[in-house]
């Protein structure tokens, strides 16, 4: 992570409210339920146990154990404040014992070689400028045969638009973008096989469009009596970069399927 995404580090109780709001219950990303199960595909993840890189706080590995039947889930994340809500809402969801959670720095992931059934990652891998010792590092932890499962944003092959160039590289939060090929480039350099890529960037204009009718219709209110008129506006300025973005197919959310060899 670079100094210009240090945001994860302090995601506020706002914040995390603010994003649940948009993403639903325990979700600081967008996709949920749907999503998940499109990312997972036919692959049978019954009785695994499984790593989730950047847990946030936790909704999509409560989805992993509850609707995919993984025995247990352990996941780590950089930012402190939401490894202490998703432990909370484990235990209140009586979870605990199937899903662990730890705060953890940057760096070697605190784990022994081939731990892990399957590796998974929701739009984290986004914030980091160096992605090869990332995926060496779930690559190192997963075992021989296993999945890794990865969805996140991506950028576009073609060169950035302006609007583009603005929201990725300027401003209190700064992203190091790549493109879905140039990650499966990476993940084969890895050591990983059996890739394979899914644009869904029709998904996520069509999921931009509700959002913004819904932060500028319904939600407005609620986000107003929360969190301010301001940041209601902030809101709703964001999600309308986000759609012209998604619309011009610059910013595109993405799936990738890989396995380690056995």
């Amino acid at each position: 992570m670079s100094d210009s995404t240090h945001h994860a580090l302090y995601y506020s109780d706002d914040l995390m409210a603010n994003l649940q709001l948009r993403f639903g219950e325990g979700m600081l990303s967008p996709g949920g339920a749907e999503e998940l199960a499109q990312l997972i595909g036919p692959i049978d993840l019954k009785g695994q146990r499984g790593l989730d890189l950047g847990c946030g706080i936790g909704g999509y590995d409560s989805l992993l154990v509850k609707e995919h039947g993984v025995a247990h889930v352990t996941g780590v994340d950089i930012n402190v404040a939401a490894v202490n809500i998703a432990r909370q809402r484990a235990n209140d969801a009586g979870l605990s014992y199937k899903l662990t959670f730890k705060a953890v720095d940057a760096g070697p992931l605190p784990f022994t070689d081939a731990e892990f059934d399957f590796c998974f990652s929701k739009d984290s891998i986004v914030d980091m400028p160096e992605k090869s010792p990332v995926l060496a590092e779930l690559l190192r932890v997963l075992r021989p045969g296993g999945h890794l499962l990865i969805s996140d944003w991506f950028r576009s092959e073609a060169p950035y638009t302006p609007e583009m160039k603005a929201w990725a590289t300027t401003g209190e939060e700064t992203y190091e973008m790549a493109s879905l090929a140039s990650t499966a480039k990476e993940l084969s350099a890895a050591g990983f096989i059996d890739i394979e890529t899914a644009d869904r960037c029709d998904w996520f204009i069509e999921f931009c469009r509700d959002e913004l009718k819904r932060l500028s219709g319904p939600l407005r209110s609620v986000y107003e009596e929360k969190f301010g008129k301001e940041s209601a506006r902030r809101s709703i300025k964001n999600s309308r970069t986000r759609l012209v973005l998604a619309e011009q197919r610059q910013l595109l959310t993405g799936h990738i399927r890989a396995r380690k060899p056995a």
